[in-house]
């Protein structure tokens, strides 16, 4: 059984802060985006619990595990330069791992990963509905 809850943002660096996160705190009104309460979504499953800092971070960590199969974790140059700019052989090195590659391998066995997809989903729909504050 999964647990889902929610509590107090900590910036203590597990993850980045989201540049879109920032600026839907400034659209809301707030001055200074950093001094609005924040509230992180955890769900515990499978030995494990997840942080994440928004919706679109939970959509993202879902979509993940749905697949059941995984493409190649390397990225083309291109799609770099695509996303980071020109210049992301200065921003990003080799040694920077993506959020998904820090995950532990027993995850991805078949059966935990089938736990995590319903209780990434039941959250989903708690959020989306209202239920949890975040």
């Amino acid at each position: 059984m999964a647990r889902i809850w929610t509590s107090p943002h900590r910036g203590d660096g597990l993850y980045w802060r989201r540049p879109e996160r920032v600026q839907t705190r400034l659209q809301k009104g707030a001055q200074n985006p950093t001094l609005l309460p924040q509230r992180d979504i955890l769900v515990r499953v499978a030995s494990f619990a997840f942080r994440f800092v928004d919706i679109e971070h939970l959509r993202e960590c879902l979509a993940y595990f749905q697949q059941k199969i995984h493409p190649s974790s390397r990225v083309s140059a291109k799609r770099l330069a695509a996303d980071i700019g020109e210049d992301w052989r200065t921003q990003r090195s080799w040694e920077i791992e993506r959020w998904f590659e820090r995950l532990p391998m027993y995850l991805l066995e078949e059966p935990k990963r089938q736990k995590i997809v319903k209780a990434l989903g039941e959250a989903l729909q708690l959020a989306e509905a209202g239920k949890l504050n975040c």
